[in-house]
């Protein structure tokens, strides 16, 4: 077993990593872990008597293969937990979801993730041979092709999603149930990310960059979409579209000794995500609908109120969230370009006023009356788990 310690702050910099035979434990691991334990154990506690035990089962499946799959040194295990933490999902998907779209949204799910999974395999046991170690920690730089290796990449950029792999997204969450929701936004979108950087992270270089200009340009476009949907969650789905290019593009500009950001900002994406997806089912039980305009009628206090208004701030990456100070550290590591600088600029406004107008909506011509029920006390104690994890997070850690 190799041991290998750092010297840096735990958040922002290298942290110990205890490679062994089939395991890594790192700050990568730790975040991830951290993040499904927050959102996966923690919502089936809050909600354990709105899911039946079958579902209980599937979640639960899904739990364990990921953190499996955030630990694991083997490339062939690493497939084989990748996808089996998205299979229980997908079945729920055409299983209990309520929505008359359910089986299209189920197989739209089911061909990214079907069609992707024969070439992943294939790609890494052909990378394994040419390493001669089916083993992350034995695979040596420049050892590859560099049109594999962005190949790969690709597969993996399928999961995340990345343009132009992205139309499942939308679709799949606004016909999923709402636990299933959280649990796809909150760590499966990060999988991906977490397959490009055991495989593939030193090819993120100038050769691919104008990929990462055709994802800052399609994330304005997002932020423009989100603007004219009605549903919550499509609206959230196209907000989590826009926000994930941010970690993709970390990738670019960290190094070894400040990748952290990028999986600290999934952590706290992750949060924030499930945060708002978990308010959504608290709002639709109450009103029976995802329509804003409806969603807006049923908010009754302020109490509620205010819940809603912290849940959607946390999408605005508002001090002190985590997303906030990642997004900073990036910002000081990518202001030698100005292109960076441009997408900064255009990044930061969207993203900031497309929650703060809804929010805006929210509050004004507003008539409500205080009204609680102690059927919905653990919608709110859920809520309020989440809202101290977004803002407290990174005192927390």
């Amino acid at each position: 077993m190799a041991v290998v310690l750092g010297d840096s702050f735990l958040i922002f910099g290298s942290v110990s990593t205890i490679i062994g035979k089939y395991f890594v434990f790192d700050s990568i691991f730790f975040y991830l872990v951290l993040l499904v334990t927050i959102l996966g154990v923690y919502s089936q506690l809050s909600f354990s008597y709105l899911i039946t035990y079958e579902i209980k089962l599937y979640l639960c499946l899904s739990l364990i293969f990921s953190i499996l799959c955030f630990s694991i040194n083997h490339s062939i295990f690493f497939w084989c937990f990748y996808e089996l933490s998205m299979l229980p999902l997908l079945f729920l998907i055409f299983k209990e979801s309520p929505y008359s779209e359910r089986f299209l949204a189920g197989w739209y799910f089911a061909c990214y993730l079907l069609i992707t999974s024969l070439p992943l395999i294939l790609l890494l046991i052909y990378l394994s041979v040419l390493n001669g170690s089916f083993f992350f920690s034995e695979w040596v730089v420049g050892s590859a092709n560099h049109l594999i290796l962005i190949l790969l990449s690709f597969v993996f950029f399928t999961k995340v999603p990345l343009v132009p792999f992205h139309t499942w997204l939308p679709i799949v969450h606004a016909e999923a149930i709402s636990i299933v929701s959280i649990f796809l936004s909150g760590y499966i979108m990060k999988l991906g990310l977490l397959g490009v950087y055991r495989c593939s992270y030193f090819i993120f270089n100038f050769g691919i960059i104008f990929y990462l200009f055709l994802c800052f340009i399609f994330s304005v476009f997002f932020f423009i979409t989100a603007c004219g949907e009605l549903d919550g969650k499509r609206w959230l789905a196209f907000l989590s579209l826009a926000h994930i290019v941010i970690p993709f593009f970390a990738l670019f500009i960290s190094d070894w000794l400040s990748i952290n950001y990028c999986f600290f900002y999934c952590l706290g994406h992750g949060v924030s995500a499930g945060l708002v997806f978990g308010l959504l089912w608290y709002l639709y039980d109450l009103c029976n609908s995802r329509n804003w305009l409806l969603i807006k009628n049923s908010i009754n206090g302020k109490g509620v109120m205010l819940m809603v208004v912290v849940s959607l701030l946390s999408l605005c990456s508002f001090p002190p969230t985590i997303q906030f100070f990642c997004e900073v550290g990036l910002i000081k590591f990518s202001s030698s370009l100005y292109t960076y600088v441009l997408f900064w600029c255009i990044y930061l406004f969207l993203g900031g006023l497309i929650p703060l107008v809804l929010c805006g909506h929210i509050l004004i011509r507003s008539e409500n009356q205080e009204n609680f029920s102690c059927s919905l006390y653990n919608y709110l104690n859920f809520l309020f788990y989440l809202v101290m994890w977004c803002y407290l997070g990174v005192f927390l850690l």
